[in-house]
């Protein structure tokens, strides 16, 4: 039996023409950086397919100080690469801080709460809006134009009068300057200049003679707060590290007085003195303070002494005590709340 195809169409079909070289060549950048053409089968016209390469990312990860991963709103912190990089240390993990939304706006704080700083404040909780219908200022009545606003430091409901200004809180590890009342707003400015100017004078450190319990050696060191604030670190032929929050009682001695048993009064205590200043009348020459020393209920005291000797920047010595001063009555606001 013979078959017969229709006409125009052959038993077997014709080989189409081989695809232009420059055809080939005219590939796309998006389907060049998909993947490479790849040659599927023998037949005289191959099947090129497009076989997608693995994705790499354009930059490394960055972990998260203390191996997590990192989540939206914290900060990531970059462990070096490489085989003669360092590891963060523990140290400097425990250091790490975090940026946090709250309603009063944005905050950078610890990513541990035992790494706060001794110095600082807790967010006050708001006065709810169904218990404040006035001003706790001018006693004006809150309605549709006139709105309430809480103040950022003590949490009070002020009309926008009454709670206008805009001051840096430090305190409370605000990023931006956040709405205070105007007695709020006050304190807070006072503190700005201890962190713009007492803080690093602090951390600069100064040089005093160390006296440690009742012993009569006494040492030359330089004395210094660590730049997370949390310690009290003194360098010399010896090493000590004194934890703020462990510290009890701090008094200073200032100039004309030589303190004894009988005469303890002649130390000016840190909370009761108006008049220790970097500017005041009264010169700061010392300091005595006890603290506990972890793991042990007593405590230890010790007392710095400004050096008398000229070559060294004795007025530098002065204005540390100051600022010591200034820093214990934050430390003591900051237990009280």
């Amino acid at each position: 039996m013979r078959l017969e195809f229709p006409q125009g169409r052959a038993r077997n079909p014709a080989p189409s023409p081989p695809l232009e070289r420059h055809a080939i060549g005219r590939q796309s950048a998006a389907a060049a950086s998909i993947g490479r053409p790849r040659r599927v089968g023998g037949h005289s016209n191959p099947l090129f397919l497009l076989v997608p390469r693995r994705a790499r990312p354009a930059f490394p990860d960055l972990p998260l100080a203390g191996g997590a991963a990192s989540p939206r709103g914290r900060v990531a912190v970059a462990e070096p690469r490489g085989g003669g990089g360092q590891k963060m240390s523990g140290s400097e993990a425990a250091d790490a801080k975090k940026l946090v939304r709250s309603a009063s706006g944005l905050r950078m704080v610890p990513e541990l709460r035992a790494a706060r700083s001794p110095f600082g404040l807790d967010e006050p909780p708001w006065v709810p809006d169904k218990e404040c219908p006035r001003c706790m200022q001018c006693d004006t009545k809150f309605d549709f134009i006139t709105r309430k606003h809480h103040c950022r430091r003590c949490g009070k409901c002020f009309c926008d009068k009454c709670c206008s200004k805009k001051v840096p809180l430090p305190r409370m590890c605000f990023v931006d300057p956040v709405r205070q009342c105007a007695e709020c707003a006050l304190i807070s400015q006072k503190e700005t200049e201890f962190y713009d100017k007492q803080l690093k004078v602090l951390m600069n450190g100064a040089s005093f003679f160390v006296t440690l319990g009742t012993s009569d050696k006494s040492e030359l060191m330089v004395c210094r707060l660590s730049n997370n604030q949390r310690y009290l670190v003194l360098d010399g032929n010896s090493h000590y590290e004194i934890e703020i929050v462990q510290i009890s009682t701090v008094q200073i001695l200032t100039e004309g007085f030589t303190p004894g048993e009988k005469d303890i009064h002649t130390y000016t205590s840190l909370l009761e003195s108006q008049h220790i200043t970097e500017g005041g009348n009264t010169r700061a020459i010392g300091m005595i303070l006890q603290y506990k020393v972890p793991g042990s209920e007593e405590l230890t005291q010790m007392k710095f002494t400004a050096s008398e000797d000229y070559t060294s920047n004795k007025k530098l010595s002065a204005s540390w005590l100051a600022a010591m001063h200034k820093a214990t009555k934050l430390l003591y606001e900051s237990r009280d709340q």
